[in-house]
């Protein structure tokens, strides 16, 4: 038994004991994104047109899914892939670390860290199922119901 598990069951023995937690979630959220227009100008004057690219940002649309484990204190959640940003950092196969994991009966929080700059807010309402992951580049709202990965689904 590591330094770490024994500190966890000593000082907090309800989180030391606690059952394994898998969550699968589906819904669907909102990203920022880059959108490229062609514009073309035509100048009286020099009778020559002048072509150029604008740039915005919109929001753009998405369904996903996510899964959510939880074990032992600890933390990790799969993120839709919609919410992935170009520049990632120490991801795990698809998984990235809940910080500042806080559990009761009533709600799961934490940060997500995706990267240095990618870190949205999670929060779980364990009464209605409802998830929302808000901050970083976009917003994920979901429903969210446990995965028993003892027995088979059908």
């Amino acid at each position: 038994m590591t330094k770490s598990q024994l500190a966890l069951i000593l000082f907090f023995p309800t989180l030391a004991s606690a059952q394994p937690l898998t969550l699968s979630c589906d819904g669907h959220g909102s990203v920022i994104s880059t959108q490229s227009t062609t514009v073309n100008q035509y100048d009286a004057k020099t009778k020559d047109n002048k072509l150029g690219v604008a740039q915005t940002q919109v929001r753009r649309q998405f369904s996903g899914g996510s899964t959510i484990e939880i074990s032992s204190g600890t933390g990790r959640m799969r993120i839709p892939d919609a919410m992935i940003p170009a520049l990632m950092s120490g991801d795990s196969n698809g998984w990235y670390p809940i910080e500042n994991l806080f559990t009761n009966d009533r709600e799961i929080t934490g940060v997500v860290h995706i990267n240095f700059l990618s870190q949205p807010k999670l929060r779980i309402d364990r009464l209605t199922g409802k998830l929302s992951l808000t901050g970083g580049a976009g917003e994920f709202a979901a429903d969210c119901s446990a995965v028993d990965l003892t027995k088979p689904k059908f």
